[in-house]
């Protein structure tokens, strides 16, 4: 059969899932989200290979300027991960009438998937999570919606976004594309499993809130906060088993993160990033709220960001500012231990 299970290298980007013209890929939930084939429904028509980024890879990064950014409302700084750059973008799409996707909680917190801001609140799509996403539908819905002329901010993981664009095929006016630095995808399985630790033998009842990002201890201290109802589970990222294996060692990214092709080569028109390097530039104050990094990757970036007028933006010089955004090459004996840890 001619179909996507013929390469072997796979970032679950969501292309090939929504274009397949007979429906025929679905994803299976295992340790990492994989692909499956009906080998009745595929009709060997191959495009599921050539829609695939990881496989037909193309040069995009264009980077045009860098910016810290905070949001003007102090209460959107505290309800961000970092500064509130991806909510003020979202407020400019929203007010032209347009819709904005990006990365939500399903309602037990237990899966993550790509949704616009009329299926869930932008309060649940704003925040980092560091857990595998399925992009499901979306990318059909968003062509969709563009052709209907609407106005669209998509937020992903930089493989999603250059999934979205190799699935739309052109360039479209109303898209506007945001992504950032990205540390990898750890596995879903090994994510549910860890909350169903946490609300079994800690919170000991069920979960109605997870964040990754809480700024109970500053901005500057990963930390993670699991709620549930008048209880709640808060450790920092150092002393909470699932942030800490993903955060300091990688054990729990999916394989093709270690040497992933985006990420250094975005396709989108924003990236964004907590500004860490903000101690090293006394141009920019840092409250220890939140800073944001932004990085315009387009023309398109550059006017949308212009159009923002709820952010405070200091211009950085683009080359200081950006981060080096290459994986890691780890040893033999790093995956022998990964091997080891992961189920």
């Amino acid at each position: 059969m001619n179909n996507i299970l013929d390469f072997s290298k796979c970032a679950n980007c969501g292309a090939c899932y929504n274009i397949c013209p007979v429906k025929a890929i679905t994803v299976k939930n295992e340790l990492f989200y994989t692909l499956d084939v009906d080998n009745e429904k595929c009709v060997s028509c191959g495009i599921c290979k050539t829609v695939c980024p990881v496989n037909n890879f193309r040069d995009k990064q264009n980077l045009q300027a860098a910016y810290a950014g905070v949001h003007t409302d102090e209460e959107i700084i505290k309800a961000s991960s970092s500064g509130g750059a991806f909510s003020a973008i979202a407020e400019v799409i929203l007010k032209n009438g347009g819709i904005v996707y990006g990365a939500a909680y399903s309602d037990d917190f237990k899966e993550v998937k790509i949704c616009s801001n009329e299926e869930t609140s932008l309060d649940n799509i704003r925040r980092s999570k560091y857990v595998e996403s399925l992009a499901g539908s979306s990318f059909a819905e968003v062509k969709q919606q563009l052709e209907n002329k609407r106005p669209v901010l998509y937020c992903g993981a930089p493989c999603q976004i250059a999934g979205l664009k190799s699935f739309l095929k052109k360039e479209y006016e109303n898209l506007v594309t945001c992504d950032f630095s990205c540390g990898g995808m750890p596995s879903n399985k090994i994510y549910k499993d860890y909350l169903n630790y946490i609300s079994g033998k800690k919170l000991k009842r069920d979960i109605n809130s997870v964040n990754f990002r809480p700024k109970t201890f500053g901005w500057m201290q990963h930390a993670i906060k699991i709620g549930s109802k008048n209880k709640k589970y808060s450790k920092l990222a150092f002393a909470d088993p699932y942030f800490y294996c993903f955060l300091y060692n990688r054990y729990t990214i999916r394989e093709y993160c270690y040497n992933c092709q985006f990420a250094d080569n975005h396709y989108s028109d924003i990236i964004l990033a907590d500004f860490w390097k903000c101690k090293d530039l006394s141009k920019v104050k840092n409250d220890d709220m939140g800073l944001s990094l932004i990085i315009t990757n387009s023309k398109k970036g550059e006017e949308i960001l212009e159009s923002v007028k709820s952010l405070n933006l200091t211009v950085l010089d683009l080359e200081k500012a950006s981060y080096n955004m290459k994986r890691n090459i780890y040893s033999d004996e790093f995956f022998q231990k990964r091997k080891a840890f992961t189920p």
